[in-house]
């Protein structure tokens, strides 16, 4: 066997002691959610001659456009003029180049390209990672669920006395400093709040049962990221509707209760409910049935008037009822 050729099939079979190659190790691609930040993987290699240039002060510079035309838009020597800030958080001595790049925006989408200078080794590596950064915002989402039924899908309806959770969740790349935190405008005074966090969403869960007060509310989470070097929150609203029957049922007479013999007079009833009251019956004391909708005359009052009036509120949710008492004097 020639020596050239013995020295190649020693090479092929030590290549990773004796024969290395400029090579980086990066991702093909990777997403980022605009307003955050991004972590880029990196590790690298080179011919084994500049071992002791790698022991001066390395560098790592980031590129941005294509193999045939690229701007340098990061350096770790010149922080103050880069065109994205950011922070290479690997040790370049250990060829390591995991690079962070913060508050990340839409026309930061591109190759990317990393060059190393130590010394007298200076090389761009060909290989490339495609940034994409996601055009919607950082925007928490609010999911409501009830017990034992799972999503709710219907406008967020849900019956009063159901014990109901709402889940806030919001992206949280592993770049960042620690998960997101998170707020709600509404704490119910029976309540149970927990937050949950893995690798690429941070959620917080509360749990509560619904009453007839929360309906219509708006309730809003926050979640507070804590970058480099400040805060930056977002922010989602949810309108609660809650499904309750008729209360806080009312009778009311005019012009009065005490009314004059001959003259007449009208009952009116009201109540809260959601949905509004379907239905309204009037009804004497002895349980006789005298009339429905919410208002009720007597032209002609007689003594026989005189008694309880009472009024049964009614929608899918239940019933109730209040009374008056007519004087006909």
């Amino acid at each position: 066997m020639k020596a050239v050729e013995k020295f190649a099939f020693t090479c092929c079979l030590f290549q990773a002691v004796f024969c290395r190659e400029f090579y980086i190790n990066l991702p093909e691609s990777i997403e980022a959610v605009r307003g955050l930040c991004v972590r880029i993987p990196c590790s690298f290699d080179f011919k084994e001659q500049y071992d002791e240039e790698l022991q001066n002060n390395p560098r790592g510079v980031w590129y941005k456009g294509d193999s045939l035309a690229k701007h340098k838009v990061f350096s770790s020597k010149t922080p103050e003029d880069n065109k994205i800030d950011g922070k290479i958080i690997g040790d370049l001595h250990r060829k390591n180049c995991t690079t962070i790049f913060y508050n990340i925006s839409e026309s930061d989408s591109g190759e990317y390209y990393f060059r190393l200078v130590s010394g007298n080794l200076k090389y761009i590596y060909p290989s490339s990672l495609y940034l994409n950064v996601r055009a919607s915002p950082i925007t928490p989402s609010i999911t409501l669920y009830k017990e034992d039924q799972g999503k709710v899908e219907d406008q967020n309806e849900v019956l009063e006395g159901t014990l109901v959770s709402l889940i806030c969740s919001a992206p949280a790349p592993p770049c960042l400093l620690k998960p997101p935190t998170f707020t709600w405008n509404f704490l119910p005074e029976e309540r149970r709040q927990e937050q949950n966090h893995n690798t690429s969403f941070s959620s917080s869960q509360l749990n509560f049962t619904a009453t007839h007060l929360h309906h219509g509310l708006t309730v809003t989470c926050t979640a507070t990221y804590q970058l480099q070097n400040r805060n930056k929150s977002a922010q989602r609203s949810f309108i609660l509707h809650v499904l309750y029957g008729p209360r806080n049922t009312s009778v009311s007479a005019s012009p009065s209760a005490s009314v004059l013999l001959g003259s007449s007079v009208s009952l009116r009833c009201s109540s809260d409910a959601n949905p509004a009251v379907l239905n309204y019956t009037w009804y004497r004391e002895n349980g006789e049935q005298i009339g429905t909708g919410n208002h009720l005359t007597i032209n002609t009052t007689d003594s026989t008037h005189s008694g309880l009036y009472y009024c049964r509120a009614q929608n899918q949710h239940g019933d109730h009822t209040s009374s008056v008492l007519l004087d006909v004097q």
